[in-house]
């Protein structure tokens, strides 16, 4: 039986069950001659790709019974072989039993493999992979000018969320929103914008909380972005229990690449010692006054970039975890955020003449006392590209350290970004738009075995990512959280689990508001109302708020918009009785309590 064979008929069947061991029996005829090297071969093939779809700790029983005149030399070869290569295997050779011996020998075999199987069942490891400002106009699957070859293995393996939204278009109410599951105007995250003078309470970030509950290592690595200013050291004098409190058993901060001396994050150490701190951080500094979008590779190769930095170091602490213990990791780059300093040859990986740019960018617009046109453009996407085709490499490394840990094949991976990036489309670069560019984000579930492959155009938010890792691994999610799970639609159980995605930024009064269902798309701001058709018009050119025909269109988003911001408040006077009605039903039960039966009286 050829290989394909083997498993489309043998292995294929058996991918969605939960499979504890095989014992695979061989009946005498097939002691001797040919037949033992054939099936040798086979049983090789067969252990690697069972251990390779449920886990390595796969048991596997061996039962051959050898001819009445003898096993062959050939037979004991091929034994002596399977001994030394198949590891945790158990091999038995049966000798001359009687056929009822033989019979006892499999039932009792049949008996012990539940025994040899009697671990629980592993939990998965849990990979998540938090980019920043990537637009979702730039993943491969989206636009084939992109070269990302890990993202796409990953994005194969895994449903991939076309319509998923950031809960804000903006860093730091977005990762709090990831931490806490819930929306800018819930109560316990409060910012619609980056704020000068914040940090998430632990008693609302249970994120990391309730997946250390459940049994796992965490820890972040990378970018936060959940602090600013005095409060957090005004409430947490040590840094270390700040992340302790919020379930984090490991954090390695790094925020990108430094704009001052001074910086005393692990990345700006690291380049002290390499005597390249002072260059990097006038650079940044100039690049952030003067033009954050001016297209010029970084002053340090890729193998001393931050993003690479930051990758080695997952990979590291993967790499020293203990295999019998879950681990969940969060690895949070910086890039593809400006400024764009793609580092050696990413730098030049794209020939920006070749680009192709998107039909909503105009042929000039005008940034910063700046004229932009398409060859500006195009140097710029070009720049933005290598950035990610960086960030791709980065996902390799981590990815190949889950491999060597030697669970990839049953990790859970979510894949996504805070929020998008303009990168030119309506005239405009960086973030905080409601347009698809900014708002919309990249999200890929890969779980083998759990999640199905393809597409859905289910309305999803980034948020949805907490609860979604906490129901795999069979933790409990905090009441009042406005995220939900996506394994649902992500396992074919169901195809829709929310009507409405919402965003929301403002720095004052009155703040934005966008909702989408999918394929309508609704936003207030200061500019306006803004309706838009993302099946017909999905770069967004056609504001239809005013057009008279999508009149009854407009009024049903607005509606729907309403009915969530009333559904979705923090209500913490939910299930308050009044205290008359508190005293009449206690009043009720003590009466009860005292009622005395018709047939106290009787003898």
């Amino acid at each position: 039986m050829k290989p394909g064979g083997l498993f489309n008929s043998m292995i294929a069947p058996l991918i969605p069950c939960t499979i504890r061991g095989v014992i695979w029996y061989q009946g005498e005829r097939n002691a001797a001659g040919p037949f033992t090297t054939l099936y040798g071969t086979q049983m090789r093939t067969l252990i690697a790709d069972w251990r390779t779809r449920w886990n390595d700790d796969f048991h596997f029983a061996y039962v051959q019974l050898p001819a009445v005149k003898g096993v062959s030399n050939i037979l004991h070869q091929q034994k002596r072989k399977l001994q030394r290569k198949l590891t945790r295997t158990f091999v038995k050779k049966a000798r001359f039993f009687p056929l009822m011996k033989r019979l006892y020998l499999i039932l009792l075999l049949i008996i012990a493999l539940p025994a040899l199987g009697d671990t629980p069942t592993r939990k998965p490891d849990v990979l998540i992979i938090l980019t920043d400002q990537w637009s979702p106009r730039y993943l491969s699957w989206e636009n084939p000018q992109v070269r990302t070859p890990h993202l796409d293995r990953l994005a194969a393996e895994g449903m991939i969320f076309d319509r998923c939204y950031t809960t804000s278009p903006i860093c730091m109410p977005a990762r709090v929103s990831l931490l806490t599951g819930l929306y800018p105007h819930n109560g316990g995250h409060g910012i619609w914008g980056n704020a000068l003078n914040y940090h998430v309470p632990p008693a609302e970030a249970t994120m990391f909380q309730f997946i250390k509950a459940a049994g796992y290592t965490t820890a972040q690595i990378g970018k936060t972005h959940w602090t600013s200013g005095a409060s957090l050291r005004q409430a947490f004098p040590k840094i270390e229990d700040y992340h302790h409190a919020l379930g984090l058993e490991y954090v390695f901060d790094v925020s990108g690449p430094p704009d001052s001396p001074t910086d005393r994050s692990p990345y700006g150490a690291y380049l002290s010692k390499l005597g390249l701190l002072d260059q990097v951080a006038e650079d940044m500094h100039e690049r952030y006054v003067k033009w954050e979008f001016q297209p010029k590779a970084s002053l340090v190769p890729p193998e001393h970039y931050h993003d690479v930095f930051v990758s080695r170091e997952a990979a590291d602490f993967v790499g020293k975890q203990p295999q019998d213990q879950p681990l969940c990791v969060v690895m949070s780059l910086h890039s593809p955020h400006p400024p764009l300093d793609a580092p050696g040859n990413y730098a030049t990986m794209y020939e920006a003449e070749k680009l192709t740019l998107p039909p909503n960018v105009p042929d000039t617009f005008r940034r910063e006392m700046r004229t932009i046109g398409h060859p500006e453009a195009r140097e710029i996407l070009a720049n933005y590209l290598g950035k990610i085709s960086l960030a791709d490499d980065c996902i390799g490394r981590v990815v190949e350290a889950f491999q060597k840990r030697g669970t990839w094949d049953r990790t859970l991976v979510c894949f996504t970004a805070d929020h998008g990036e303009m990168m030119g489309a309506q005239g405009q670069l960086t973030k905080g738009r409601f347009y698809e560019e900014s708002v919309r984000v990249p999200l890929v579930i890969r779980w083998p075995g759990q999640v199905n492959t393809g597409h859905t155009k289910t309305p999803v938010q980034m948020f949805d990512v907490y609860p979604t890792v906490v129901e795999a691994i069979g933790g409990t999610l905090s009441p009042r959280r406005q995220a939900v799970s996506l394994l649902p639609v992500a396992t074919g159980k169901a195809t829709i689990v929310r009507k409405t995605a919402i965003s929301e930024i403002g720095s004052q009064s009155p703040l934005n508001m966008m909702a989408t269902d999918g394929r309508w798309k609704w936003w207030a701001d200061d500019k306006g109302e803004f309706l838009f058709d993302l099946d017909s018009d999905p770069y967004e050119m056609t504001n239809l708020a005013a057009d008279p025909a999508h009149l009854a269109t407009l009024s049903q988003m607005r509606e729907s918009t309403l009915l969530h911001l009333r559904s979705s408040q923090t209500n913490l006077s939910e299930g308050y009785k009044s205290k008359v009605k508190r005293l009449r039903e206690a009043e009720e039960k003590g009466a009860g309590k005292n009622k005395k039966s018709p047939t106290d009286k009787l003898p």
